[in-house]
Parts: structure tokens; sequence; C-alpha cells
């Protein structure tokens, strides 16, 4: 099993699960329910935070996370270090794209 992979037991059937390959929702999801049953567990957040911006394309338009990566800002860590004026200084980002990451950052709870 790779790192960012977990297997779920469902009615005895084992299912693998490639956490990279989730979209936010569904991440943030399994997180909440997992806090409620374990407690305060950060590993689903670390996992968010460094993945790579391409994974989050149903969150963020691949046109948004292109501009991002060509200027060096690969994953949500990095895309959340931004300020907003570095951001709106990016060629690429217009006032639809900035909205799409304020509102992704906002689903992240920052």
């Amino acid at each position: 099993m790779k790192e960012h992979e977990i297997d779920i037991y469902l009615d005895g059937v084992k299912t693998r699960l490639d956490l990279r390959k989730m979209d936010y929702i569904s991440l943030r999801n399994l997180s909440m329910k997992l806090r409620r049953i374990l407690g305060d567990n950060e590993y689903i957040h670390e996992v968010i935070l460094e993945s790579d911006l391409y994974y989050f394309r149903q969150e963020i338009s691949a046109k948004t996370v292109g501009a991002l990566q060509k200027h060096g800002i690969m994953t949500v860590a990095e895309l959340m270090a931004c300020s907003y004026e570095k951001l709106a200084a990016i060629d690429g980002l217009g006032n639809k794209s900035l909205s799409e990451i304020v509102y992704f950052i906002k689903q992240l709870g920052k």
C-alpha cells in the first residue's frame, strides 16, 4: 500500500482508496467523519495541504490551476501561503479565478 492510500472494509469487502485522487468535498467529508470517530486527526488535512493542485480541478478550474502552476504554485499549502495581492498580480488570474481561489480557501477553513 502506498503512502496516500487507505484500505476500507465495507461489509467484509476490502476497498483501497487513493486519497490523492479524491475530490475535495469527499476528502473533507471523510475527514469530518474520521474526526468524529477518532478525535482530532490531522492526517487528512496534511494530505490535502501536500497535494498537487492538479487534483483539485473540480474545485478550481483547469485554467486557474495552470496559471498557478506556471508561476510555481504547485500545492495547496503553497497556494494558501500566497497573499491575495500576490495572486492578483499573476498573469492569467482574473476576477473569476481569484473568486474560485478565495472560495476554495474558505472551504478549507482558512
